[in-house]
């Protein structure tokens, strides 16, 4: 059924404008009747997940990433009220922000003063900063996602919209040159492979920052297929050949935030932020994107006091946390009621409960207790869930030794635990310990549980993509020619794991000449 002015979504949410619509999905300007207030709501298309099963696997992702960016304060990240399925269209509500869409505002102004494109571009790493510490990533920054509000303030939209997308079905779309309205801000590795990372957005921040100060994209073509390509084969125009006001400073970074290699990109948001804020100044009016503010401004009037606060009362070395409480002792049917609340809110994709369900639960036990290594490994699985990457990564270092002991190298589990420690490398940036760790599994993992069981493709995918995104084609080359066999055995050669696994190979034998 096809949504139109006047439709009610979950008996709250009526639509009553048309704001716009993009490859993944179309966004309505709604109106929330229970708190008498306008929202926005965002529908993915059907079609991109035509087949029931295929839906539903999106709706789960769909539900993880919202609760993800849920969690994110920032005044950045327009606040997510609700998310859910409507007559077979996954939707989320969220807050409704004024102001106007980056690319209109492009169009209006071409070309955008430098001052104002540092302004937007650093204010975006604010939001990617704090994003990236909670290891979300956006995936589709592009100025279509980027809003500016009245006041100059920038709102960044869509976090994890793309997640819903397998990395298969990206690199499916990019190839195929569909509409999704992103590829065109893609980073070369995230068409090849699919994968994003924290450097895959510094990419797509870097073409939304030569777009503001070129009036045009990167590379762009009339044809996508073309465009698409040119990210993965051929260097950037220097903006300083098409606009000489650019300073040398904006031009150079830009050029690092587009290079090819991930690794030769800037380290990080914050990075960009500071070399970004020096030309953050004398910003001039935009007439009809920005008012005047009032007076007295209740927003710069919070700001000062905050920014006081924050150089005066806020340095020095951390106080440290005060001691937590002691924790009465609990039973061993105390125990077990723990573990299996916290495994029911797992499975309910509630985390964070279950992380603090667990923690309790731990503090309230003698170490010399056997449940205490259960409750360890249900800890640091379900940090690795909620994206608590870095203290996972920790968890899993003190588990291995005591798991293989326990259990033996060649157990599925200890497998599983090892393969999710190197998980944890890929999320943090760490690509090079990761593909380390990974190597050595694989030595480990295929004589244990053979070349066509799912969790030694998975690792082998995993080990390639990361080859592949780092450039080594010649070691990702002999891992996708063996995977791409046993993909095609397991499932079929139509099946778009199969495809994803051969056009990896195609692009790596292309790359080796």
């Amino acid at each position: 059924m096809i949504v139109d002015v006047g439709t009610v979504v979950a008996d709250r949410y009526e639509l009553v404008e048309l704001l716009g619509e993009g490859g993944f999905g179309v966004v309505w300007k709604g109106f929330d009747q229970r708190l008498d207030r306008h929202v926005a709501v965002k529908f993915i298309k059907p079609e991109v997940f035509p087949e029931a099963d295929r839906r539903a696997e999106a709706l789960k992702r769909f539900e993880r990433e919202a609760r993800s960016t849920a969690k994110l304060r920032h005044p950045g990240v327009p606040i997510i009220h609700d998310i859910g399925p409507h007559q077979g269209r996954l939707y989320l509500v969220m807050e409704y922000v004024p102001g106007t869409v980056l690319d209109q505002l492009i169009k209006r102004f071409h070309p955008l003063p430098a001052s104002w494109v540092a302004a937007i571009a650093a204010q975006v790493c604010a939001v990617l900063a704090v994003a990236h510490t909670e290891s979300l990533i956006h995936r589709d920054l592009k100025p279509n996602n980027l809003i500016v509000s009245f006041d100059g303030t920038v709102k960044v939209l869509d976090f994890g919209v793309v997640a819903v997308l397998s990395s298969a079905d990206i690199t499916q779309i990019t190839q195929a040159g569909e509409g999704v309205g992103t590829e065109v801000y893609m980073s070369p590795e995230l068409v090849t492979t699919g994968r994003a990372s924290t450097r895959s957005d510094l990419y797509a921040l870097g073409c939304v920052i030569h777009e503001m100060l070129a009036g045009s994209r990167v590379f762009q073509a009339d044809f996508k297929l073309a465009e698409v390509s040119r990210h993965c084969t051929e260097a950037p125009t220097p903006l300083r050949q098409l606009r000489s006001d650019v300073p040398e400073e904006i031009e150079l970074l830009v050029l690092q935030l587009l290079a090819k290699n991930p690794d030769e990109r800037p380290a990080d948001a914050w990075e960009v932020y500071k070399r970004l804020d020096p030309f953050v100044g004398a910003l001039p009016p935009l007439p009809g994107a920005t008012r005047a503010a009032p007076a007295p401004d209740p927003m710069r009037m919070y700001a000062t006091v905050v920014e006081r606060i924050a150089a005066s009362a806020l340095i020095g070395p951390q106080v440290p946390a005060q001691r937590p409480m002691p924790v009465a002792r609990l039973s061993m049917d105390e125990l077990a009621e723990a573990r299996n609340r916290a495994e029911e809110l797992a499975v309910a994709g509630r985390f964070s409960q279950a992380i603090e369900l667990l923690e309790h639960a731990l503090a309230g036990t003698d170490s010399g207790q056997p449940v205490i290594f259960a409750i360890r490994m249900d800890l640091a699985n379900s940090r690795f869930a909620a994206r608590d990457f870095e203290q996972a990564a920790t968890d899993f270092a003190e588990l291995l030794p005591e798991l293989t002991q326990m259990l033996g190298s060649d157990h599925r589990v200890v497998l599983e635990c090892r393969f999710n420690h190197a998980l944890c490398f890929v999320a943090m940036g760490e690509n090079q310990k990761a593909i380390a760790q990974m190597a050595l599994l694989m030595d480990d993992m295929l004589p244990a549980i053979g070349n066509r069981e799912p969790l030694s493709m998975e690792l082998r995918r995993e080990l390639a993509e990361i080859l592949v995104q780092t450039g080594d084609h010649r070691r990702a080359q002999p891992v996708l020619t063996a995977l791409v066999l046993d993909t095609e055995a397991v499932w079929g050669l139509a099946h778009p794991e199969s495809q994803h696994i051969r056009r990896l190979l195609e692009h790596v034998n292309r790359a080796l000449g």
